[in-house]
């Protein structure tokens, strides 16, 4: 090669190093960029929203509090999520696309005075970020400039939603902070004067009630029940807030006898629910006042999650109809219509015992037996039917429906249902219903005979969507490399 040319292919060397050295810097000159620092929600001390919208929150110890600029005197408790997110929203907005720098623009985007949100977020370890948010972007998203600069920019992001609320919106709803693993005990105290005393046990979900509480002959205690209710304490959150005359004890209910839930905690704290009227309005609009000791804010609660905590005693009655465990089930039987199907487990595989001759075309789907136990493990009755109701009176003695279920080692688990039982709630249909877990009658929904009542085709094998194959993968993966669809698969079972 030429010396010539070396010199040459060198020179262009250096000047390729020296372009890629400072083309960020060459291309970024006259380029509009909206940069905020990064926030550290353990350093915001303040976040306050003027203009389109009005609201200071602050940091008070652990909490925050927010208030109405035009009447400081006067603070709420806020939700220091919604915080949060104004700060995660804001680590969000990062190079926007830049629209206009005329500042006689300003008013067309809503981000003047008269118009714009003005966002100021004060942090303890730095300058304050001030934002101006405006109207919705043309894609979405909103229109911003930082405070004091005419630059406008499209943001895409969330940072619009998590700051443009009103004063109400801010404030915390929830009236509880617990967990439920945290709970020793619940204490339920009726308007009437009667009191349940529910224990926690050492393991998640065991429940149980405290030692001597009396209960109805053939009462069998529901856990599952208990633990809903704890759950309920723990996420109950406020539909609005009461204030002025509205919140007064003697409009609420609150100074008469009234309903509390006392939740006992295991590091000895206590925290007590009071509920005021459950009003009569069924339309489900209508609230229910509460109040929680320490907490002078009155809250108006949606009357369904009013209606949950409001638990008697025979609320726990467990109305289970079946107890097994469906792995351990050797024989199933089911008959409706004068119709019977029995099914059996042999060597670990189910196949039909009855009837003796299948219909063409018949094929058992073994997981379709599996499903059917579980149905029948967690199928509980409507209510229980008080009073004295014999085999005749009910249609038990000749069952429009039965079920049998053999577990290897114990009795036969029995369930028969009669005739249409009154009283049903909404005007749907029950039927008697009677098990062999207790000599109680309970009633039970009208589709329970219905589902019963398809026999043998509860157990059919049934024939693959559109585009799958007989084993219930989608064709075509046959053609794919052997790892790909065996990766493709265990995907999809995971996904099932």
């Amino acid at each position: 090669m030429k010396k010539g040319t070396l010199i040459a292919l060198g020179a262009f060397a250096v000047l390729l190093v020296l372009v890629l050295a400072t083309h960020e810097r060459q291309v970024s000159v006259g380029i509009r960029r909206l940069e905020l620092p990064k926030l550290d929600k353990a350093q915001v001390t303040t976040v306050e929203l003027t203009g389109a919208r009005g609201a200071t929150l602050r940091k008070e110890g652990e909490g925050w509090s927010v208030v109405d600029p035009g009447k400081p005197d006067t603070k709420y408790a806020a939700d220091p999520n919604l915080v949060t997110a104004v700060v995660e929203a804001l680590g969000e907005v990062k190079n926007p696309d830049f629209v206009t720098d005329r500042a006689e623009r300003l008013a067309e985007y809503e981000l003047d005075d008269a118009k714009g949100l003005k966002l100021k977020v004060t942090r303890g370890d730095g300058p304050a970020v001030e934002l101006v948010l405006g109207k919705t972007a043309k894609n979405g998203g909103v229109y911003l400039r930082k405070a004091g600069s005419n630059d406008v920019f499209a943001h895409q992001g969330r940072l619009d939603w998590t700051v443009r609320k009103e004063l109400k919106d801010w404030r915390k709803r929830q009236l509880v902070s617990l967990e439920v693993k945290d709970l020793s005990q619940l204490v339920l105290r009726s308007k009437e004067g009667e009191s349940v005393t529910l224990k926690a046990g050492a393991n998640p979900g065991e429940w149980s009630l405290a030692e001597g509480t009396q209960t109805p002959a053939g009462f069998r205690f529901s856990a599952q029940a208990a633990q809903q209710l704890a759950q309920q304490v723990a996420s109950l959150y406020a539909q609005d807030f009461l204030e002025g005359n509205a919140a007064a004890d003697s409009a609420t209910g609150l100074a008469e006898a009234h309903d509390t839930v006392e939740a006992q905690l295991k590091d000895g704290k206590k925290v007590v629910v009071h509920l005021g009227r459950q009003p009569e309005a069924k339309d489900g609009s209508a609230t229910v006042a509460a109040r929680v000791d320490g907490d002078a804010q009155v809250y108006a609660l949606p009357s369904y999650a009013a209606s949950q905590l409001r638990k008697r005693l025979v609320d726990f009655r467990d109305l289970s109809l079946f107890r097994f465990e469906p792995q351990k089930v050797t024989k199933l039987k089911l008959q409706a219509g004068g119709t019977a199907v029995v099914v059996v487990k042999e060597g670990g595989a189910w196949k039909v015992a009855e009837p003796k001759k299948l219909p063409e075309g018949f094929e058992l789907e073994p997981s379709q037996v599996d499903m059917q136990l579980g149905w029948l493990r967690g199928l509980q009755g409507t209510r229980l039917i008080e009073g004295q109701v014999t085999d005749a009176q009910a249609g038990l003695a000749s069952p429009a429906a039965l079920v049998e279920v053999t577990v290897e080692g114990e009795p036969v688990q029995t369930l028969r249902l009669g005739k249409e039982a009154p009283g049903a709630a909404n005007g749907g249909k029950e039927l008697y219903a009677r098990s062999t877990l207790d000599a109680l009658t309970y009633a039970v929904g009208e589709s329970v005979r219905t589902r019963l009542a398809q026999g043998l085709e509860l157990f059919k094998r049934r024939a693959p969507p559109p585009g799958f194959a007989g084993n219930g993968q989608p064709q075509g993966l046959e053609s794919l490399p052997p790892e790909v669809r065996r990766q493709l698969k265990a995907q999809l079972r995971g996904a099932q």
